[in-house]
This record gives C-alpha cells, sequence and structure tokens, in this order.
C-alpha cells in the first residue's frame, strides 16, 4: 500500500510539472498570423490580436487585445476593439503537432461602431462578406469552412451613429452567446442588452446563414422582449416633440433581405404625446403589426390596435427616417369610446380639463390624419362626444352676468353635455376647434371657434342659442328662445374664465324684439325693452 501511494505521489507530482512547465516550451505567439489570417478572411476585415499566450488550465489562447477594421467608407478607426480574446483550443493536437483546432471563442469586453451614411447604409454591410470594400465577390472558401461550437460576447458596448443623428446612441452590457456558429448555415443565439437611456432588451432566435455579398440581407428569427425603455431619454426621439413615457414590447422578428415584419404587444406607461399635455394616469396598450425596410430606414404599420380598458382606437400609416429626422403619416380612428376609460388618458394627448372638474360617462369619436416629423407632427380631423357630464364645472353659472337668460337656474356644480362636436387642427403651436356645436342642458346650443396654445392658454368665442323656460321665458316667450349670447373663453384650461359679451348679448335681444315687434305691426319698440329690463331684474341699469 505504501508503495503504491508513493508510486501515486510521484505521478501527481509529474503532472504537476508537467502543467506547471509545458506552457514556457509553447510559444503561442507563433499562432498569431495563422489566427489573424484565418478572422481576416472569415470577416472580410483585417483582424489585429495582441500578445499570446497559452493557458493549459483553460486549454485555451488568450490575446490581450483585439481589432477590427472598419470599412473604409465609413470610418478609419476599427469598427471593433476588445479587452481580450480567448480562443478555447484541443491540447493535444497543439501540442504534438502544432495543429490549431478551435473549440471555442470568447470576446471580452468589445466595443462595437455602427454607422449609416446618408444613402441608409451601414458600415456592417460588408462584415463576413469580402474583403473589399464593396461586398462584389463572394467570401474565400476557406472562410465558408469557418465553425466554431460556441462564441461568446462578454460585457459588450455597441455605440451607434446613424447619419443625421446629432448624437450616438449607446448599448451596453451587451451579452452574446452562440452555438455551431458557421457563416454558411443558421445558427442558435441569445442577446440581451441595456438600453440608451434605460430599460433592457433580449432576443433569443437565429441568424444566418450569413448572406455572403452583403450582411444587412442574412435572415433572422427571434423572440424579442424590451422592458422598462424610456422613449424621451432614448434618443430616438426628438425633445421638441414632447414624446415620453416608458415602454414594455414583446414582439417576433422574421426578417430577411434587409427587410423585417415585427408582431406583438407594446405596453405604455406615464406616456406622453403632446408637448402642452401630461403623463397617461394609465396604461396604454398597443397590438402592432408592422414591416420595415432597413436600407430605407422606413416602415408601414400594418395596423395598430390602441387600448385603454374598452376604449380602442385604429392606427395604421406610414414611418421613415432621414438625416437623422423621424417622420409619419398616420391615421386613428376610434368610434364610441367609453369616457369612463378614457379620462385618466386625456392628458397624455394634451386633453387637460378644469381644475377639480372630471368627465363622467358617454362616449367619444375621433377620426384624425397626421403627418410630418415627430418634432413638428400636424393633425387634422374631427371629435364627437355624446351624453357626458362635465362634474366639478357649471357653465350656467360662469356665465354670471347673464345667468338668468340661460334659465336662472342654482349652481349644480356640473355641465351636462348633451352633445359636443369640432373639426380639430393640432400642430406645435397648440390646438384650432372650429365648427364647434355644443348642446348643452339647462343652456341650449353654443356654437363657435377658438385656440388653445402650447402653453394651454384659451381663446374662444362662442355663441350660447338659449334655451326656452329662463327669467324671460314667460314675458317675451319665443322671442328670448331665438336669442343668441356672446362669450369669450380665455385664462387657461385647468383655470378657464368665462366672459360674457354683455352688450352683445342686449343687442341680439333687441334685434329680436324689434324683429318681433315689426312683424306684430305695432311698431312700438319701447315697451318691449321696458319688458325686457324688467325680465332681467333691472340689469341693463347696471354698470360693467
Amino acid at each position: 500500500m505504501k508503495r503504491v501511494l508513493t508510486i501515486a505521489g510521484v505521478a501527481l507530482g509529474v503532472l504537476i510539472l508537467i502543467v506547471l512547465v509545458l506552457p514556457m516550451f509553447v510559444n503561442a505567439n507563433t499562432f498569431r498570423p495563422n489566427i489573424e489570417t484565418m478572422a481576416s478572411q472569415a470577416l472580410g476585415r483585417k483582424v489585429q490580436i495582441g500578445n499570446l499566450s497559452f493557458s493549459i488550465f483553460s486549454g485555451s489562447l488568450v490575446a490581450d487585445n483585439l481589432s477590427v477594421a472598419d470599412d473604409p467608407r465609413f470610418s478609419q478607426s476599427p469598427f471593433l476593439t476588445a479587452a481580450s480574446l480567448k480562443i478555447g483550443v484541443k491540447i493535444w493536437p497543439l501540442l504534438t503537432s502544432k495543429q490549431l483546432d478551435i473549440t471555442d471563442i470568447t470576446v471580452d469586453k468589445p466595443v462595437v461602431h455602427l454607422i449609416t451614411n446618408s444613402a441608409n447604409q451601414w458600415n456592417y454591410a460588408t462584415l463576413a462578406t469580402t474583403g473589399n470594400t464593396a461586398p462584389s465577390q463572394p467570401r474565400a472558401q476557406s472562410a465558408n469552412n469557418f465553425t466554431v461550437a460556441k462564441l461568446n460576447v462578454v460585457d459588450g458596448e455597441v455605440i451607434m451613429m446613424p447619419a443625421g443623428a446629432k448624437a450616438e446612441s449607446v448599448y451596453n452590457n451587451v451579452q452574446m452567446g452562440t452555438k455551431n456558429f458557421s457563416l454558411t448555415s443558421a445558427f442558435p443565439v441569445t442577446l440581451a442588452m441595456n438600453l440608451p437611456g434605460g430599460g433592457t432588451m433580449k432576443l433569443n432566435g437565429t441568424v444566418g446563414p450569413v448572406n455572403s455579398t452583403d450582411a444587412t440581407l442574412t435572415p433572422v428569427e427571434a423572440d424579442l422582449k424590451i422592458d422598462s425603455f424610456d422613449i424621451a431619454k432614448s434618443g430616438f426621439v426628438d425633445p421638441a416633440s414632447g414624446i415620453s413615457g416608458v415602454a414594455d414590447l414583446t414582439s417576433h422578428l422574421n426578417a430577411a433581405n434587409a427587410k423585417a415584419h415585427l408582431k406583438g404587444m407594446a405596453t405604455l406607461n406615464k406616456l406622453k404625446l403632446a408637448a402642452n399635455g401630461a403623463p397617461s394616469g394609465v396604461p396604454i396598450a398597443m397590438d402592432f403589426n408592422l414591416d420595415y425596410n432597413l436600407p430605407q430606414s422606413s416602415g408601414i404599420l400594418n395596423s395598430g390596435l390602441l387600448h385603454v380598458g374598452r376604449a380602442q382606437t385604429t392606427l395604421n400609416g406610414t414611418f421613415a427616417t432621414k438625416a437623422g429626422i423621424t417622420s409619419m403619416d398616420m391615421t386613428a380612428t376610434g368610434q364610441s369610446m367609453p369616457i369612463n376609460d378614457l379620462v385618466a388618458a386625456l392628458p397624455a394627448f394634451g386633453v387637460i380639463l378644469p381644475s377639480g372638474s372630471s368627465l363622467q360617462g358617454g362616449t367619444a369619436s375621433i377620426n384624425m390624419h397626421a403627418q410630418g416629423p415627430t418634432s413638428a407632427l400636424v393633425a387634422a380631423g374631427n371629435v364627437e362626444v355624446y351624453n357626458t357630464r362635465l362634474a366639478g364645472f357649471d357653465l350656467g353659472s360662469k356665465l354670471s352676468a347673464v345667468s338668468k337668460l340661460t334659465g336662472g337656474h342654482a349652481p349644480t356644480g356640473d355641465t351636462q353635455i348633451q352633445q359636443f362636436t369640432s373639426n380639430i387642427n393640432y400642430s406645435p403651436a397648440g390646438i384650432q376647434a372650429s365648427n364647434i356645436n355644443l348642446l348643452v342642458t339647462g343652456i341650449g346650443q353654443v356654437t363657435g371657434n377658438g385656440t388653445l396654445s402650447a402653453n394651454n392658454a384659451l381663446n374662444f368665442h362662442l355663441v350660447a342659442q338659449l334655451s326656452s323656460g329662463g327669467v324671460l321665458g314667460g314675458t317675451l316667450g319665443k322671442t328670448v328662445s331665438a336669442t343668441k349670447l356672446p362669450f369669450a373663453v380665455q385664462g387657461t384650461a385647468s383655470q378657464p374664465k368665462i366672459i360674457p359679451d354683455v352688450a352683445g348679448a342686449v343687442g341680439g335681444m333687441v334685434s329680436g324684439l324689434l324683429g318681433g315687434a315689426t312683424k306684430s305691426g305695432t311698431g312700438n319698440t319701447a315697451s318691449p325693452l321696458q319688458q325686457l329690463n324688467k325680465g332681467l331684474g333691472g340689469l341693463l341699469n347696471k354698470k360693467y
């Protein structure tokens, strides 16, 4: 037994000695030209690595640095740099015949620069295609034969700079893993990264075979998941647009020949779409089905469906990015949407209600067409609202000086809206409302036009067609019910000021009375004016 232990100890000592001494007899740098040539042929770019060392414990060659050249049409700086490159190899062929059989590759802390030019061409288009500046020839056969069981990227960073963009977008903590990597067949890929401004992205699917003439045409099929993507901080929208919010997205991606199809669902939290708006108080979900053309940087939203509770709006149209500016041409249609479900989301679209008030009940419909750059979007269409109540805001009592004309009702705290229709034009300057037609219980019909500026200042000029039943109803009968009361709405959306046009109201009343007197053939105008003043409680004797 003692002899066995002695032999085992000696064997172990010899093994340890071999492990410690053997790397001293393996000059790893002799493999550097072979590795650089193999990688350059595979990528179609000049590849350089730093000092190589051999680790028998991990069975790998380790390079201090890695550099991959860019397409010279885009940049003279490297396309990729990395802190280190670890190449797993089969030890026995390496030691006995200096044969380099690669089993796996790990790129540590790489930094990749993605660039587009004014023609929307990407600098990675010629990657893994040919060593020339243009992908006009097929890659070398030796590159086609390049395969590796495992290829991993650890703690990477991608810096994207589209043509015309004001600033670069940085994706960090990039982790990627592949198995059975080959340029000539599809291989599985898992990818995770942090997004610019916050949030994460994960992709799980297959890539390849890599197109031999243009890498942007390489097929991709994968499930895509994005969490907590901060729209405003991402750099993808112009800050002047006022668009902000946090998005979560799940989608299936199918891309080939530089055309991608995505179908999935996004949930938008605290969404704000108007510069004068406020974040939505409820999540807004969207089902989408779109096609995207990579060379043209443009897409078609085949169908989109916005959900806010039971309220639904359909979207469709096109979008494109040129010189760093994204423009769109979209149509939005929603029919008979429950207002109770919409209320908390209205601030996102720049709809601000008077302070302390709320919309309750009823339905809303919209039909809008929006086009232009996202920073200066212009939209036009119409809005319809039926049978809702603006609780906490009494329009009748706000017409203070002539409130008796509306029926002299006691303040109720509410405005009961039977119908509201208007043509709407939205621009960065604000909202223009024309052809307003409002039916309010106890007041009657209100018509007119007005604007809501980008800083929420109101400037509306309206006319109320008086309903019968007021103080003057019994005295002047139908003549009063045909009288129009002009008034203005100023102040802000949250603090509106109703300013009755008393002179205009009296003028309208007098015209109505004179018309009534002329038709009766009496020719007596004094009596109706006296009746008017009496009916108003001496209002005409007061100073304003």
